[in-house]
């Protein structure tokens, strides 16, 4: 019975299928791997136990906002996560703009930034781009179905939407000579489109494809055919992307192109077939007698020429001519100020000083007029006993709207809510500059109210035989300072503007730094520009004390108001 059973045992064991006796599949060279000692950032992120990577929440399905959890998910995320799990560390995702992301990276405040930036010849210049890229894009143009042009070239001065920080903006601008309006996010610019505050909104082609199949709307569609195509890739800080850090993040994109990681990503996230993945896949796996055919030199530590990006998109200023004191100034103290030798710059430059200023002055201006018209209007009703109170609460409504609400929530609902609404039913498109003048308008005036309803008040009770109009120099002077106040906030607001496409001066500077331009030398040329404006208004609000002070008759109205 014994030696029955043992035959048994004998039959089961080398009875089993071949395929379980199979040794199982040798890893793979084509592995990025932890270096023994690793140094730098690397270094700190395994020290921290987190990775803390930039991505876009606005980008689906790149980058986006989970409704369900309001987590951020999509396929860049989830190259986040599996690096995250390569280097067995926790994982902090951080929302990043187009305009911020790149700045995000180099001070440190995330360890990386994965969120749809192509690679182009300027970003390089401006932080540690990794090779291989990961993904490629165009630039498409979004509009609505019945849009009559077939070319790029037929929307020569047309308002067309662009979002701060993409890299086809200049191209755009200068080349095919759009008429740029600049909006901080795709929301921003996908609200203003729906307004018919310009023809189209040109964005990435991925994001585009994406959102005409998803909308709400059968109204929209992409209306061009995509131009300008750029690969994507991952940024480290400068400097980082040939020590350790970057090494091994450049290994791991590698590896993933190789082992198809990113078509899996793309399947996953109902992207359309892109040639830019299918090329690279054949690219980083393919093998010959030596092994792979797209591996690191030893000698160099570099990957071969025709595996990696070398020949990027230069969209940023051509090389300009500057006079010999100005290179003289950059090599003594590494200020570069060729943007104000390069005509393109400095007619921007030029056009948002223009702008700052004129809309400053108009809502100085209007200010100044709804704060004495509201102010004289609450003063005499409030002087005027219980039965006027019920015309005051009109007044009281409209100042205590306009100065409790924050002007940037009232541009956007004025702009993007009432003006939608007004584009929808008369297709009136409110502009953007007349907005931004009656907000700021309204909101230090409602404060000015407040002051020049105290100010009459003050005088009517010490001088109770004057009217409220001859009241009303002895009011201003002695609002005079909180006055001054109030229009000089306006000055410092009108960057506000920016978020519906006013492209006044801080929003200019901005972008131009976002293109490469010399922050210190902006920054700086901002802060003396702006003392100096605000300096002015100054001066020109003393010159109108010292108007009211004297009267005509030549008595001073000093001695008016201590008599």
């Amino acid at each position: 019975m014994q030696a029955l059973r043992l035959c048994l045992m004998v039959l089961l064991c080398f009875g089993q299928p071949v395929a379980s006796q199979t040794p199982p599949v040798p890893r793979s060279e084509r592995q990025a791997e932890i270096p023994e000692n690793p140094s730098g950032r690397l270094e700190h992120i395994l020290r921290r136990g987190t990775l803390i990577v930039g991505v876009k929440d606005d980008y689906p399905p790149m980058g986006f906002r989970d409704p369900s959890d309001d987590s951020i998910v999509g396929f860049e995320p989830d190259m986040a996560k599996a690096l995250a799990d390569r280097l067995g560390v926790d994982l902090v995702l951080v929302p990043v703009s187009s305009s911020n992301r790149l700045g995000r990276v180099n001070q440190g405040q995330v360890d990386l930034v994965i969120a749809t930036m192509g690679d182009t010849a300027e970003r390089r210049g401006q932080a540690g781009l990794i090779q291989p890229n990961y993904y490629a894009s165009g630039v498409a143009l979004f509009g609505p179905r019945n849009l009559p042009y077939s070319d790029w070239g037929q929307l020569r001065g047309r308002p067309v939407c662009l979002v701060k920080g993409a890299y086809y903006n200049r191209i755009l601008d200068d080349t095919y000579l759009v008429s740029a309006q600049y909006y901080p996010s795709p929301r921003d610019a996908l609200l203003a489109l729906r307004q018919d505050a310009c023809v189209g909104w040109a964005f990435d082609d991925v994001a585009l494809v994406s959102l005409a199949a998803d909308i709400n709307t059968s109204e929209f569609a992409v209306s061009l055919p995509s131009i300008l195509t750029a690969p994507w890739a991952v940024a480290v800080a400068q400097g980082e992307e040939d020590a350790h850090w970057g090494r091994f993040v450049s290994d791991l994109i590698a590896e993933w192109h190789a082992s198809g990681k990113f078509l899996e990503l793309q399947d996953k996230w109902g992207l359309l077939p892109n040639p830019y993945l299918t090329s690279a896949q054949d690219i980083w796996s393919r093998q010959g007698a030596g092994g792979y055919y797209c591996k690191r030199d030893p000698s160099t530590g570099q990957y071969n020429a025709n595996c990696v990006t070398t020949d990027v998109l230069r969209t940023g200023a051509p090389p300009v001519d500057e006079p010999d004191w100005a290179k003289a100034i950059e090599s003594a103290t590494g200020w570069d100020l060729s943007v104000f030798f390069d005509a393109y710059d400095r007619a921007r430059l030029a056009r948002g000083l223009g702008m700052t200023l004129a809309l400053s002055l108009c809502a100085i201006l209007g200010a100044l007029t709804i704060g004495i018209t509201l102010g004289l209007i609450n003063a005499s009703l409030k002087a005027a006993g219980a039965w006027a109170g019920i015309f005051r609460i009109p007044v009281l409504a409209v100042i205590t709207l306009a100065r409790m609400t924050p002007p940037i929530l009232q541009l956007y609902i004025v702009f993007f809510g009432l003006g939608g609404l007004m584009s929808h039913a008369g297709h009136i498109t409110p502009g953007a500059f007349v907005t931004a003048v009656l907000i700021f308008s309204f909101y230090a005036g409602a404060t000015n109210a407040v002051l020049v309803t105290h100010g009459l008040m003050q005088v009517r009770a010490s001088q109770t035989n004057i009217g409220w109009i001859q009241a009303l120099p002895l009011a201003l002077v002695r609002s005079y300072d909180g006055l001054v106040a109030t229009c000089v906030n306006i000055v410092k607001a009108a960057g506000m503007a920016s978020a519906i496409a006013l492209t006044e001066l801080i929003a200019t500077v901005n972008l131009i730094i976002t293109e490469g331009g010399d922050a210190t030398v902006l920054m700086n040329g901002l802060l003396v520009l702006y003392f100096c404006f605000v300096m002015t208004v100054l001066w020109v609000f003393r010159g109108i004390k010292s108007a009211l002070l004297h009267k005509p008759t030549g008595r001073p109205v000093t001695q008016e108001m201590g008599a």
